[in-house]
């Protein structure tokens, strides 16, 4: 689940919503897909659990009168741009914070590199005892480590 999107609901519009309520109407209160046509009729709204799901079962599940009870082509290209919207929003905010310098803004939080050099950037080793900054061998480590490097 996205969870950038997984507290947004999506209110429906007036005609899809006349349209559920014309398929209430010719329904009974045993048949199916009566309960969930009659809970998003009074809630007018879906939220993103419930649009993924209807979404799956428009596209691939439901045939037929079952697919007309929840709005059929109406409700699926209703949940289909209200998604794409939402998603490239989400898609586009990340971008933008990604081109002005923040790091790791696609990755999960679980997975992103919180130490101090996410970028893996070899960082010069400073001399910090008198022995080693008389005899420069920090100076010389990084000379050796660029031969190596062009070898």
């Amino acid at each position: 689940m996205n969870s950038d999107l997984k507290d947004d609901i999506y209110s429906l519009p007036d005609n899809l919503i006349d349209r559920l309520t014309l398929s209430l109407d010719s329904l009974s209160p045993g048949d199916s897909g009566y309960d969930r046509c009659n809970k998003i009729v009074s809630d007018g709204n879906v939220n993103y659990s419930q649009a993924k799901k209807m979404k799956h079962e428009l596209e691939n599940d439901l045939e037929g009168e079952s697919y007309e009870v929840i709005g059929g082509d109406d409700m699926l290209d209703f949940i289909n741009s209200s998604l794409g919207d939402r998603r490239n929003r989400v898609h586009n905010s990340k971008k933008i914070r990604q081109n002005s310098g923040e790091e790791n803004v696609f990755k999960k939080k679980h997975t992103k590199d919180k130490s101090k050099n996410p970028t893996k950037v070899r960082k010069i080793k400073v001399a910090t005892k008198s022995d080693d900054i008389n005899n420069n061998r920090a100076v010389y480590e990084e000379i050796d480590r660029i031969k190596q490097l062009i070898n």
